[in-house]
């Protein structure tokens, strides 16, 4: 059975089969001829990214404020923002 390609060269989400029993979901371009993939595997479906896109429903932050406390980060980079 063969499977349907993408008709139009861009960028999509991807389903990856690695293996008998593993996979993953990435991002790769389709360049019109074949999936260029950053992992080694089998695409077995993929959604266009415009599509995935849409299916987000991110709600971006207000505005953000710097809070600097006059000390040293302890590399916890939550407590250098504050959202309003």
């Amino acid at each position: 059975m063969a499977k349907k390609l993408p008709s139009l060269v861009g960028l999509y989400f991807v389903a990856i089969k690695l293996g008998p029993v593993a996979g993953v979901y990435d991002f790769a371009q389709w360049n019109g001829t074949e999936w260029e993939l950053q992992t080694e595997g089998e695409v077995m479906g993929y959604v266009d990214i415009q599509e995935f896109k849409n299916s987000l429903d991110i709600k971006w932050p207000g505005e953000l404020v710097r809070v600097n406390s006059g000390q040293k980060s302890s590399g916890d980079n939550s407590e250098l923002w504050s959202e309003y």
